[in-house]
């Protein structure tokens, strides 16, 4: 008879207390957790199990977890079988090393992600790359993967940097109340031009309808004649770094730089800020909800705003299109509308440009600030908005900017990116002097700078006291303001002309043409009062002034 030997009390708690510690350490091992995938908010979009077949690609393949490989498959809308946008959150991924793969249903195969690099994030707003994005080309694979494990539970991946619908609506409210910011002519209070119509997207999710939004940025207090541009985005669902680099552009316009206020006084700006605004939110491909099957940048014809041979309107567009040529009255100088491109065979950022555009002014000058952009042709023979600024805004040039998804660029770099364009308009139009911002340096500057001469600036805005002959900010309008003022005065009009601002004018008083007087004289003798002269280059887009 065997007898069985019971453990001491001791024994049994210290059996008891290892299965306790054993059990807690299993449950919170990484190994042991459950991972699932998610795409069900704001731009979220991948084919999981439940979708319908067709929305996923040809062959009923979903994404899939298994072990510590993501499989992941993206929704088909549009793009005939494949796909070009993912952005999906995976849940118990803390303290994992994921290896993620996509296969050959990307749109136009795996390969041409050879040079892309994926993005993660853990609170949507700030993006890192991968560490290892490779192609597997014996396996027609694309996988990507950390080095180091995933620090938090919940992770959010997607194809390129999101820019989700919300984004819009936060942005734009952060534009109300600004001072350089007005409805335009069919919007309300809050920017809005009227709604997007909603419908059921292809997982059969009801979409419901969105705001769409309209502002125009502009310095009131300028009522002369402006340049009138019109600035688009969002017309394709997955092109989301072209909302980046408006939103940069947007950011300048309004802010307190000194060239952005006096851009402010040169032009005013339309801006279209997310045309399809289903289409972002549902995490489509390209196309609105509305209708699937028709590009909505190929659908700018009015009044049907549709493909030629469909008989579906695009209500997104048509709202859009409409208020476009209401606000403006089909009368601008410049569009814009920005866009992204996935696997292009362009290898850097670009601009669709009609090749009689190419050699303008405003176009050169971006090359000039951004020299690695490229310029490829352009014909505006299908129906998208660039066309539409040409044939139905008479735009004097409208182009498509297309930001290309590029590795390690991340949204900082698209910010300036649209900065950088604000810069530009900024060179073409400002002319150095002209402190009433007609476009010309003449007798009225003169005036305008002499007024200032009388007055303490100190109390002004930086564009105020520029208006009065501050032309090196430093507060005030000194006799260094007076020798750059005569530099560029000659230089654009003759000493001739210069030497007639003398003549004494109704408008001048006594003081001011006493002043004018000793200034002159103290340059011509060579003694400045109180300040020694100082030799000062100023920095002008057709060359530099000493």
């Amino acid at each position: 008879m065997t007898v069985s030997k019971q453990p001491t009390t001791e024994h049994g708690w210290r059996l008891a207390a290892l299965v306790a510690v054993t059990s807690l350490v299993l449950l919170e091992s990484p190994l042991w957790a459950a991972i699932t995938l998610d795409a069900n908010f704001d731009s979220g979009s991948l084919c999981l199990p439940g979708a319908p077949v067709g929305a996923c690609d040809d062959t009923g393949v979903f994404s899939s977890v298994s072990g510590n490989t993501v499989t992941l498959t993206g929704r088909d809308n549009f793009n005939n079988g494949q796909w070009k946008w993912v952005y999906f959150r995976a849940s118990g991924v803390h303290g994992q090393v994921l290896n993620f793969e996509i296969g050959n249903d990307f749109n136009t195969g795996a390969s041409n992600l050879s040079q892309h690099k994926m993005v993660y994030s853990y609170d949507q707003e700030n993006w890192h790359f991968f560490d290892n994005n490779q192609l597997n080309n014996g396996e027609g694979k694309f996988l990507f993967s950390n080095n180091a494990a995933f620090v938090q539970d919940e992770v959010y991946v997607a194809y390129g940097l999101p820019y989700p619908y919300q984004r819009t609506v936060d942005h734009t409210a952060g534009l109300v109340g600004s001072p350089w910011v007005t409805p335009t002519a069919t919007g309300n209070s809050q920017l809005v031009i009227g709604q997007s119509p909603g419908g059921v997207d292809d997982i059969g999710r009801a979409i419901g309808p969105r705001d769409i939004y309209a502002y125009k940025i502009t310095d009131p207090a300028a009522t002369g004649s402006k340049k009138k541009i019109v600035l688009g985005g969002g017309v394709h669902a997955n092109e989301t770094v072209g909302n980046w680099t408006l939103e940069g552009l947007v950011n300048f316009l309004v802010s307190d730089d000194l060239t952005a206020a006096q851009l402010r006084r040169y032009a005013e700006f339309y801006v279209y800020p997310l045309a399809n605004p289903d289409g972002r939110f549902a995490g489509n491909n390209r196309t609105t909800v509305q209708v699937g099957d028709i590009d909505p940048n190929r659908a700018w014809n009015p009044p049907s705003y549709t493909e030629p041979g469909d008989t579906s309107t695009l209500l997104d567009i048509a709202r859009v299109g409409q208020s476009m040529r209401l606000d403006t009255q089909q009368d601008i100088d410049y569009l814009i509308d920005f866009h992204s491109t996935v696997n292009h065979s362009i290898p850097n950022h670009f601009g669709f440009i009609l090749p009689e555009w190419q050699s303008d002014l405003f176009w050169q000058f971006v090359l000039a600030r951004e020299q690695t952009l490229i310029t490829a042709d352009a014909s505006l023979i299908d129906f998208t908005l660039a066309k539409f600024g040409r044939d139905v805004l008479n735009a004097e040039f409208s182009a498509t900017f297309e930001t290309l998804f590029i590795a390690d660029e991340n949204t900082d770099r698209y910010l300036n990116l649209g900065e950088n364009f604000g810069r530009t308009w900024h060179d073409v139009f400002f002319v150095p002097g002209d402190l009433n911002f007609d476009g010309e340096l003449g007798p009225a500057d003169w005036l305008s700078f002499i007024s200032g001469a009388e007055q303490d600036l100190s109390e002004f805005s930086e564009i105020e006291r520029y208006t009065l002959g501050d032309l090196d900010s430093d507060g005030e309008n000194s006799i260094l303001d007076f020798v750059k003022f005569k530099q560029l005065y000659v230089q654009a009009n003759g000493t001739a002309a210069f030497a007639a601002l003398f003549r004494p004018v109704p408008e001048a008083t006594a003081l001011t043409l006493t002043l004018a007087g000793l200034v002159m004289l103290a340059l011509v003798h060579g003694r400045p009062a109180r300040r020694q002269i100082r030799e000062k280059t100023i920095d002008y887009p057709y060359g530099v002034i000493k």
